[in-house]
């Protein structure tokens, strides 16, 4: 097991950092994406039982993303794939930074009816770009169907409840999960060339 790149990763970098910086500008002039985050926070129906969701939320918490990674890290090691477990622990480590940096240079005010505990910053999602980090991790690691699904619904499940409990807009959530592609695309490349 070993990371692998495919020969379309620049493009695939290219196209999600045009995506990430159209999504900026528009946000930056009040425009279609901010329009839109107000439409459907108004066409979503409220939900007066949040357990699941909560329940999910903390699953999907910063701190307990940086347990798995730790985890994933351990086990990497134990099979003797040591130049992969420095991977993952710079990709999730760096990627991180890299959030909190944006997030406080941009400074984007969180939705109007959030929960009291999710308080900062709105962009980008530290549940989702963490989350969104560590299944393209997995995935890369071990691209075996049983792993691509099951990480795909949770990854789905957690990015969702940032949505459902008012926590970001929409646009932060697929704001997130570009840079989060982007950051592990250049991750990936990175690894190439070192290793």
């Amino acid at each position: 097991m070993s990371v692998t790149v495919i020969s379309h990763w620049g493009a695939w970098l290219i196209g999600l950092l045009v995506l990430l910086g159209l999504l900026l500008l528009d946000l930056a002039h009040h425009g279609l994406v901010a329009r839109f985050d107000d439409w459907a926070f108004a066409k979503m129906p409220h939900q007066p039982d949040n357990r699941f969701w909560n329940l999910v939320a903390w699953v999907g918490e910063p701190w307990a993303v940086v347990v798995y990674v730790l985890i994933l890290t351990v086990a990497l090691l134990v099979i003797h794939e040591e130049q992969a477990a420095v991977w993952v622990l710079w990709t999730l480590g760096i990627g991180n930074v890299l959030g909190i940096i944006t997030k406080k240079t941009l400074k984007r005010e969180r939705p109007g009816a959030h929960l009291e505990h999710d308080d900062g910053y709105s962009f980008p999602s530290g549940h989702v770009l963490g989350g969104t980090t560590l299944y393209l991790m997995v995935v890369e690691l071990w691209p075996i169907w049983p792993v691509i699904v099951i990480g795909g619904v949770a990854w789905l499940l957690v990015a969702s409840s940032r949505i459902i409990l008012r926590a970001h807009h929409v646009s932060d959530v697929a704001g997130t999960v570009l840079f989060a592609g982007a950051w592990f695309i250049v991750s990936t490349l990175l690894y190439q060339l070192i290793f």
